[in-house]
């Protein structure tokens, strides 16, 4: 919906990670069935019993689906031995980083916090997570993946990578899109099979920008905020203080891309994923030329005033600008319409230059 923000009369509102269902996380149950072989595994050896043999440490519910699964049993037996080898004390510590490391949404409002894997023993890195990784290629073979983005899909408004805008997602059916975890597998990999832990991401979005920086924490080390892909949210672009000719050609505006509201969530948005600069580079520089000659097109087509004044550029521009809205968070497209509120704002507040430039393009 249209925002009231400074003096910018109206701002376009879009959805910025605007929510996958969280209902595609329904079928989680590879993870929680390897969380709880874990839990087993510990509370044998805790208890100085045998560690429960192969397919009984299965929980019951979902054994005939596990049993079969020789490449799961093994990477469970060699995380057994280095658990093991560990004690009590390490052992718990272990415990406490896989239930912290799934706490998804605590972990990126900052309710809470955890351990990752260079923290715990040295002689559990590679077993943990070969086996998490492991579970992880399961959930792809077996179908779990390809069923958590159709839902995704389905329930997609508009088909467009939710970090950037600007990638089209491909329905069902054809070469997966990147499924990325959000908390990197690398650092967190207790959580690499959760359904709560993978997005879908666009290529560019999770193989030039994200790759495997921690969403969790700075370039310093410090926790910071992110926005949860599965709660839904909205961010309005602003490009009310963007200088009209003031970029280094002299022709196209310098842009300020702004976010309202912003938060510390959009600045580590913005850290990771490079959106503000991917705008003004990808789209609206190499869009702003494209778009005033199609609003001018526009303009002729419907018969206005082959020698208007600012009265009616400015009706114009303010009709063009709602009629841009209905297209909605199309990719690329959808900085159109603060483009065309930030032309009508800065025509209505004076700017000579820009109203003299508007009104030719528009004249016959």
């Amino acid at each position: 919906m249209p925002t009231t923000c400074g003096n910018l009369q109206r701002t376009w509102g879009f959805s910025l990670l605007f929510g996958y269902p969280i209902e595609a996380t329904d079928e989680n149950w590879l993870h929680d069935c390897l969380c709880e072989m874990v839990h087993a595994v510990h509370e044998a050896l805790d208890t100085g019993q045998a560690v429960p043999a192969w397919p009984d440490v299965i929980p019951l519910v979902h054994r005939t689906q596990l049993r079969t699964r020789a490449g799961l049993q093994q990477r469970l037996t060699v995380y057994a031995a280095a658990a093991k080898d560990l004690s009590q004390g390490e052992r718990q510590r272990v415990l406490t980083c896989l239930i912290q490391q799934n706490r998804i949404a605590d972990l990126l409002s900052c309710a809470c916090d955890c351990e990752s894997m260079s923290d715990l023993p040295q002689s559990l890195h590679a077993p943990a997570a070969q086996l998490f990784d492991f579970a992880y290629r399961l959930v792809i073979e077996i179908g779990i993946g390809d069923r958590h983005y159709k839902a995704i899909y389905a329930a997609m408004k508009y088909k467009v990578c939710p970090f950037c805008g600007c990638e089209y997602f491909d329905a069902p059916g054809a070469p997966r899109e990147d499924r990325d975890h959000y908390l990197a597998k690398s650092r967190y990999p207790f959580a690499a099979a959760n359904l709560r832990n993978l997005v879908p991401m666009g290529m560019k979005c999770n193989e030039r920008y994200k790759l495997a920086q921690d969403i969790l924490r700075d370039a310093a080390g410090a926790r910071r905020v992110a926005f949860d892909p599965y709660v839904e949210r909205e961010v309005a672009v602003e490009l009310g203080t963007s200088v009209p000719f003031a970029a280094p050609d002299g022709e196209t505006p310098a842009w300020q891309v702004a976010f309202v509201p912003d938060s510390p969530e959009c600045e580590t948005w913005d850290d990771i994923f490079h959106v503000r600069e991917r705008m003004e580079r990808d789209v609206l520089d190499t869009s702003f030329r494209r778009w005033l000659g199609e609003f001018a097109r526009w303009f002729k087509a419907r018969g206005g005033n082959p020698a208007p004044d600012t009265t009616a550029l400015l009706t114009a521009l303010r009709t063009y600008t709602d009629d841009v809205k209905l297209l909605g968070l199309n990719a690329r497209e959808f900085l159109r319409a603060p483009v065309f509120e930030m032309l009508h704002q800065h025509c209505a507040a004076g700017n000579h230059r820009l109203t003299q430039l508007m009104l030719d393009l528009v004249s016959t």
